[in-house]
């Protein structure tokens, strides 16, 4: 229906549904979209929710780690919010299984044709829904500043050998080849997209998801570890500790050619007047691995008994899975909608792949929404402290085994 109204079918048939009072409660959400470029996200969901005759309570805190504590620490207090922004995956099932989250299946009875596999069953507990995804955020993006390409005199590479071979050139024009904060969240993007490179989507499935001894010991990892080893010459010493934005003005402001994050770094692009696949070059990478690390931001809906309350969370969950909700919420948060009915007309060149790379399902839910979180922790601590140091490939590939084996 959304592709054959058009935008503006669809906005006109949107404010008639939402328009209209179906439900009538409060909703208390928690939330850690407290900046600038999410709050005027959020501000789209919150306006259509509250058109429907419910009321938004806003409770945001600052960072997605305090945001959940938060919460668990009311849902444990026996004071739950209403609702609560949670990634899909197995730290929310472990809450669903401790009976502490309300199915949404009222409203979710076509959501498994509109939503990629991979969301669809990790937003479900027991085959029931008990969270709405809002958003999909791709982290494996590889970012050039085309200015700067251009006056290198070189094209976005497609894999990590063809970015280690453009570092003496990038270099020799005096840019640093990759922008890179010194921050485990950071480093860890760099690492997927190198152990896609090396072996694909099944080596970095027996690798992040199984944490597989025999990978974690393999010539393939040997291989990852050796170029892992080549990303400490191609940053610049002020990378340890550098927050995420930081780092993205130095690509913006060309004093690097690349750099690899999220796509929530096309916010800082707009602010600086700069057009993702124009201003700014963009590839899913390796390029030929068509593998979309992915996030999926959802809320999730608490055990709550009250009746008024139980109604707030179905009108909130309908309007979240709204697609005029979730287009004009993407286009605003630089994310792509879960809903694979979404029009792409209005998004940018690198939404776009993303968007087909969600519609041919080459998605990858990130690991840690889905390993064991002691194990995932120790592979992660044991990748930052070999790119801090000068171990050797040989010793970090055996430190990383060695520190996974000891969770098991």
């Amino acid at each position: 229906m959304f592709n054959k109204l058009g935008v503006l079918g669809s906005v006109m048939a949107f404010a008639l549904t939402t328009t209209t009072p179906v439900f009538a409660g409060t909703a208390e959400v928690i939330h850690w979209w407290t900046t600038g470029g999410e709050a005027a996200a959020l501000k789209i969901l919150v306006e259509a929710y509250e058109k429907t005759g419910n009321t938004w309570k806003d409770n945001p805190v600052a960072g997605g780690e305090a945001a959940r504590m938060v919460a668990r620490t009311r849902i444990l207090g026996g004071d739950p919010p209403t609702s609560m922004q949670w990634q899909v995956g197995a730290p929310l099932m472990a809450l669903a299984e401790e009976g502490q989250l309300n199915d949404i299946d009222e409203v979710a009875k076509d959501w498994d044709k509109l939503l990629p596999k991979v969301i669809a069953d990790n937003a479900k507990f027991k085959g029931k829904y008990v969270t709405a995804p809002m958003s999909i955020h791709g982290h494996n993006w590889l970012w050039g500043n085309q200015a700067v390409l251009d006056d290198v005199g070189i094209a976005m590479p497609k894999t990590w050998d063809e970015l280690i071979a453009s570092a003496d050139k990038i270099r020799a024009k005096g840019y640093i080849p990759l922008a890179l904060g010194g921050q485990s969240w950071q480093e860890i993007f760099v690492f997927e997209s190198i152990l896609i490179d090396v072996g694909g989507r099944d080596f970095l499935t027996k690798v992040t998801y199984d944490l597989d001894d025999a990978a974690l010991r393999s010539p393939e990892m040997l291989k990852a570890f050796e170029t892992f080893a080549k990303v400490r010459d191609l940053v610049d010493p002020g990378s340890p500790s550098r927050d995420w934005n930081i780092t993205g003005g130095m690509l913006i402001s060309g004093k690097a050619a690349y750099m690899i994050m999220g796509d929530w770094l096309k916010g800082e692009f707009v602010a600086a007047n700069k057009v993702p696949g124009k201003d700014i070059a963009c590839e899913i990478f390796p390029a030929g691995g068509k593998t979309l690390v992915f996030g999926t931001d959802a809320f999730a809906m608490t055990a709550v008994k009250d009746p008024a309350a139980r109604e707030a969370q179905l009108a909130l969950a309908k309007t979240i899975m709204d697609p005029v909700v979730q287009k004009e919420f993407s286009l605003r948060k630089g994310s792509i909608p879960p809903r694979l009915d979404i029009d792409k007309t209005g998004f940018d060149a690198c939404a776009q792949i993303a968007m087909g790379a969600a519609a041919d399902g080459d998605l990858f839910l990130v690991p840690d929404n889905v390993t064991d979180a002691t194990g995932i922790g120790a592979l992660v601590d044991q990748m930052t402290t070999f790119l801090h140091s000068k171990m050797t490939p040989e010793e970090g590939m055996t430190a990383m085994a060695d520190a996974v084996a000891a969770t098991r």
